[in-house]
Formats: structure tokens, sequence, C-alpha cells
């Protein structure tokens, strides 16, 4: 072998030795692909802790798949490959966990419903019952299995009777009315106000953190905006091929800087956490 064959190949032993020593000192995670299922309304915040995890982890590679936490849960029931879950539900995630889908789930942050209007408000909307007037075009979450469906109207219900005027609810639905033939999701009724289809909208905080570019945001009280009663769980479920690196990751969304990342995308941290099941070590505290 000539001298410079022998340096480009020395060069190259180095360098995986050195990222292999990078992989152990970020945490001893190896290199893996982890799929991570996960509610539509965390899709901001998932996707900034993926980039945060897979930056500390070079050899790791998230793959992000977002719907209704039900068609999630649904899916790995039916033994689907899934690393982490993390559904909009704690219900959902103990269901798991009843039906020795997953040993343990985690509460990590919270959310709460919002209303979106287009970019600079142009209608002035600054109450629920601005939603009924005339002309004003608004859209909802609608699919059957979807969470924010329900939350929606609820959300609608309480705010309307805190303004004193709960016969405009049925006034807002109907402009929006569901077609189970064609659901709407929280990233569509994001994207429909964002677009210009619908001057209005309503859907979780975090969406529309995330999408604050296009869109602008009214916030409620804590009385009607349901935050006690929207919170997300994790959990690692019997069907993932990389458990040790999935627990990572949930590791990673319980640590103070994945903390950060939930407060900054719409979604208040959980601390302390509130487990369910018995936590594998690495989470236990």
């Amino acid at each position: 072998m000539a001298f410079g064959d022998r340096s480009r190949v020395c060069a190259m032993v180095f360098a995986a030795a050195l990222g292999l020593a990078m992989s152990v000192l970020a945490g001893n995670v190896s290199a893996a692909t982890l799929e991570v299922f996960h509610a539509d309304s965390l899709g901001g915040p998932m996707r900034e802790l993926k980039k945060a995890f897979e930056t500390k982890h070079p050899g790791v590679t998230i793959n992000l798949t977002s719907s209704t936490s039900r068609q999630l849960a649904d899916r790995i029931l039916k033994g689907e490959t899934c690393d982490v879950f993390a559904p909009s539900s704690p219900k959902i995630a103990a269901e798991l966990v009843e039906k020795g889908a997953a040993a343990w789930s985690v509460i990590f942050s919270a959310n709460e419903m919002v209303v979106i209007t287009a970019k600079g408000n142009p209608h002035k909307i600054a109450k629920v019952a601005d939603l009924a007037a005339p002309g004003i075009k608004f859209t909802r979450v609608t699919g059957e299995k979807d969470l924010g469906t329900g939350r929606s109207v609820e959300f609608l219900n309480r705010a309307a009777k805190l303004e004193g005027k709960p016969e405009m609810v049925q006034k807002i639905l109907d402009k929006a009315p569901a077609d189970p033939a064609k659901p709407n999701s929280v990233p569509m009724t994001v994207r429909a106000v964002s677009d210009g289809q619908a001057d209005a909208g309503v859907v979780y905080y975090s969406a529309a953190i995330a999408g604050k570019d296009k869109v602008d945001i009214i916030r409620f009280p804590a009385s009607v905006n349901l935050s006690e009663a929207i919170q997300n769980a994790a959990a690692v479920p019997g069907t993932a091929k990389q458990p040790k690196e999935a627990i990572a990751f949930v590791a990673f969304i319980l640590s103070p800087e994945g903390q950060k990342i939930l407060a900054s995308t719409g979604q208040p941290p959980v601390v302390p956490a509130i487990k369910n099941g018995k936590l594998p070590p690495e989470l236990a505290h």
C-alpha cells in the first residue's frame, strides 16, 4: 500500500473512531432510526425536539408520523412499529399500558385551545362571539376520531357562555359543518386560515405557535381554554425496535433543555412529570 493510501485509510479510521467517541460522550446512544408517532397538535414541538436531539446524537435519525392520537394508538395496537408514542391524551397513553402494549407512560406537557385569524387580524376579531358575524369565514377540526373536534366545540361553548352569548355557538358551528367524508385536521385548519381560505379558526396553542408567521393568535382565560384537560403523554410501546434510544428521547423531552423547547413552542411543561406504571431507571427520577 502506498504512503498516500495509508494516510487516507488512517484518516478514515480516525474519523470513524472520533464519531464513535462523540456518540458515546453524547449519552451512550448508538446509531438508530426512531419511529415517533405524535398527535397533530405536537407537530411544532416535535420538530424542534427532533432537531435538538439529532444534533446531540449524530447517529440517530427521528422519523415523525403525525395523526390523531386515537388513530396512532390503533396502529400500535395492531402491531405497527413505533419507538415513541406521544398522544395529546393521557387516557389514550394509559390505555396502551392497560392493554399491555406499553409498560408505562408519562405526562410531560399541557396545551390550550385558541382562536387564530389571518395575519394582522383584519376583521378585528377579539372574542368568540365575533366569529358569528356575517361574512366571517370560520374553520375548525371536524375529524370523527380527532380529539380536537370535541375540544373545539367545548371551548366555543365555554367562551360564549363567559361572554354571555351561548346562543352564538350554533351559528359559529354552522359556518363549518362536519363532513364525515372530508374530515378537517389540525394542520388543515391552520393552513386554511394562513392561506386565506378562512378568516378564523380554533386550534391548539402549539399548532398556532408553529404557524405564527402567518396567523395571529387570540388566547382566552384558563377557565375556558381547556388547559386543565389537555395534556400530552409519552410512552415506549412494546413494538419499539430501538427501546434504548427511545427512552433516551423521552428523557430528553423531560430534561431542562426539552422543557425549554416545549415552553417556546406553546407546550408548557408539566413539572414534575406525572408518571403511570413502572418507569425505567433512566426516567424514574
